[in-house]
């Protein structure tokens, strides 16, 4: 009987814990969805997961969203489109810092493996472009 209380004790404190998320959990998460959102062709969409570290007036925007889609231009000529995103690592490097290495698969059967920092923006996670 007292085994069976324990066991019964042991799976509600374990239930009531749960799995946490992790903070490289949810920066990993991010960098994906960005990805994906710029693969589709959404470049202000992407540009919504991106900390330039300073404000940006609409000239600087419209430059970086030109760089944008000319690098998704040239890319797709070079490899064709990504056909997929696979998360495979991330570094926690402090509270606020976090290093997120991605598998790249594009359509003419290359792979690559990129990394990327992000920054934690209050409760967000954020691709940093900037040192």
């Amino acid at each position: 009987m007292r085994y069976a209380v324990c066991i019964v004790l042991l799976l509600v404190l374990s239930a009531c814990w749960g799995k946490k998320d992790m903070p490289e959990d949810k920066a990993k998460a991010v960098l994906k969805e960005a990805l994906s959102t710029l693969q589709s062709g959404n470049v202000d969409g992407y540009m919504q997961y991106v900390d330039f570290g300073s404000e940006m007036d609409s000239v600087q925007m419209s430059v970086m969203q030109c760089l944008l889609k000319q690098h998704l231009d040239r890319q797709a000529q070079q490899k064709g489109t990504i056909v997929s995103i696979e998360t495979v690592d991330a570094q926690l490097l402090g509270d606020s810092v976090c290093t997120v290495f991605c598998q790249l698969a594009f359509a003419d059967s290359t792979v690559e493996v990129v990394s990327q920092k992000m920054i934690r923006v209050g409760e967000d996670w954020k691709i940093r472009l900037r040192n």
